[in-house]
């Protein structure tokens, strides 16, 4: 849910640990803010392996009743073009929402970059879809506890874009080759596509459901930070 890299990878038999966070927000939506910590390590000139974990935690302030936080890991790998300004990368991963419950996903995506060992910058795409895993039906409440209106998670793709700068912090071990202690700016945006198509609500007016329409995608935008340092 945080795409926040160049395209460098980690350099043979380096571990790099990072941890980043990110707030998006939506038109007419919830917004959802992000904590993610990762470790990359390098396996050959050029390809790294990825292993991070996720925390997410939706914005909104009406149902507090509700649990509106979401758990989720991921594995990956990134492989480099030969001078480092391309890559691409991929995972698979799964996690879990307590209101609503688990699913599993797959991404692949892209990153150019221009490196050097000042500021590097960068832009990404990537691809996803998101399968649900038992996935429960969640009612929204009101305070008096009738209900507002309910919806289950279903099959998910979507697509995201970002572009930010890294800011190397160690411009010794970025000349010999290696990965620099480094600062990461980014903004990005993603848009989601349910299966079911337009979002469906059901709302429960004097002991009469009522079912509505719109959308059909959920869309956010917004901003992230990071840090990462070798060991």
């Amino acid at each position: 849910m945080v795409s926040l890299e160049s395209a460098r990878t980690a350099a043979p038999g380096e571990t790099v640990a990072g941890v980043r966070g990110a707030r998006y927000a939506a038109v007419f939506d919830p917004s959802v803010g992000i904590g993610n910590a990762g470790v990359r390590h390098g396996v050959a000139p050029g390809l790294e392996l990825d292993a991070d974990a996720t925390w997410g935690h939706v914005l909104y302030d009406r149902f507090p009743d509700i649990d509106r936080n979401i758990y989720a890991g991921r594995v990956g790998a990134k492989a480099a073009n030969r001078k480092g300004w391309a890559a691409l990368y991929g995972g698979v991963g799964g996690g879990y929402a307590p209101a609503a419950g688990g699913f599993s996903a797959l991404d692949v995506g892209g990153v150019v970059s221009y490196p050097n060992c000042y500021a590097v910058p960068f832009g990404s795409g990537a691809a996803f879809a998101s399968v649900p895993l038992g996935a429960r039906q969640v009612d929204f409440r009101n305070p008096d506890g009738t209900l507002a209106a309910s919806d289950t998670a279903n099959t998910t793709f979507g697509f995201g874009l970002g572009a930010g700068v890294e800011i190397p912090l160690d411009h010794g071990r970025c000349r010999q080759g290696l990965t620099p202690a480094r600062v990461q700016l980014g903004v990005g945006g993603s848009d989601l596509f349910p299966t079911e198509g337009k979002i469906r609500t059901t709302t429960v007016t004097n002991g009469v459901p009522m079912t509505t329409e719109r959308g059909g995608h959920y869309g956010a935008f917004g901003f992230a930070v990071g840090f990462e340092l070798p060991f």
